[in-house]
């Protein structure tokens, strides 16, 4: 997963954010009551700004509305697809045979990678004028004859993913296996920001928790279908909500994926500490180590109480009271590392394979 399109979303938001924000000022000034003592230019200015504003008001806030609406949705629906094809790149690169990739993920692997070659082929859609089915057939090909090689078709777990409403979403995560309802009642901004407890939620309730999105997706396709009419147009502020709900749920969305990179990475690249002493302050991991190399920066993976994964540099390394910015070890030693806090005795640590 790249940390970059999280932050490219995170930007894209804050533009939409910002463009909204112009437009206030804009009606802030259209507002203003011209003065006597004004500036002559200023009052020129004015005016006919608010003679603009008069005859174009209702024109205006439609237009507005509608760009960012369909703005809004679009970073859903790209940041979807993107964060689907680096989580499935990221699979490639961290599990080093195909056949220890999940197997349904494989199965669909399969399935769909033949429906991207029809779409190819019939030219349904020019989202994929990228693409050969020689290429998608390649992929396909060396994940049986070459799996220490292999690369995933990924466009083929996002094909024709529009109108992209929460149960759209949680089906093309089906796809991953992964429950993505299940996943997102894990993380705690997007459950504060939904207001509810998590541990109190339903099943059937489940599916109305995100209405927002499936309103933005209502609304988006209300314009994109060409209505004659645009009812229920809403305001700047109006719009806030939806912007700041859809923030939280992108960014619960990319967390998901992240915590399933590492995940794969504890069980292929990273190895289990089996002797963990003690944890002291929530951020000292002592521990029992031998025949490794171990220095400052090195990675830490956390598994907490509830299956969450999160990795963090360690910061300080440890023996006998003495610091050391590299240790290595050739017979069982106890060690103490740092990194942020917190973490505690209940959580699984894993150090990386050397």
């Amino acid at each position: 997963m790249n940390i970059e399109s999280l932050e490219s979303f995170t930007r894209e938001v804050n533009q939409i954010r910002e463009y909204l924000k112009h437009i206030q000022y804009v009606n802030d000034v259209a507002a203003y009551s011209v003065l006597e003592t004004d500036n002559q230019q200023i009052r020129k200015l004015l005016n006919t700004l608010k003679e603009h504003d008069r005859s174009f008001r209702t024109d205006k806030r439609i237009f507005e509305y509608k760009a960012s609406i369909i703005s809004l949705y679009g970073l859903l629906e790209k940041y979807v697809e993107i964060w689907i094809k680096e989580y499935l790149d990221s699979l490639s690169n961290v599990v080093p045979e195909y056949n220890q990739i999940d197997e349904k993920i494989r199965d669909n692997h399969f399935e769909l990678s033949l429906k991207l070659i029809n779409t190819i082929t019939s030219r349904e859609s020019s989202k994929y004028q990228h693409l050969t089915k020689e290429e998608v057939l390649k992929k396909l090909n060396e994940c049986i004859f070459n799996p220490t090689q292999y690369k995933i078709n990924t466009d083929a777990f996002v094909l024709l993913s529009g109108n992209l409403k929460h149960n759209k979403i949680v089906e093309l995560f089906n796809k991953l296996n992964l429950d993505l309802n299940n996943e997102l009642l894990k993380n705690e901004e997007l459950n504060n920001e939904i207001g509810l407890n998590p541990n109190t939620i339903s099943r059937i309730e489940k599916d109305i928790l995100y209405n927002k999105i499936n309103e933005l997706v209502e609304r988006r396709n209300q314009i994109a279908h060409g209505s004659e009419e645009v009812d229920d147009i809403l305001s700047i502020s109006e719009l806030d909500p939806y912007i700041q709900f859809l923030e939280k749920y992108c960014q619960a969305i990319f967390q998901t994926l992240f915590e399933q990179v590492i995940k794969n990475e504890s069980i292929h690249t990273f190895q289990k500490i089996e002797n963990v002493i003690k944890v002291h302050y929530s951020k000292i991991l002592a521990f029992e180590l031998e025949s490794y190399t171990i220095k400052v920066g090195d990675m830490l993976i956390i598994q907490t109480k509830d299956g969450r994964f999160y990795k963090k540099p360690i910061l300080t390394i440890e023996l006998n009271n003495e610091r050391y910015p590299e240790l290595t070890i050739t017979e069982k030693t106890k060690i103490a590392v740092s990194v942020e806090p917190k973490i505690k005795d209940n959580q699984i640590f894993y150090i990386i394979n050397k």
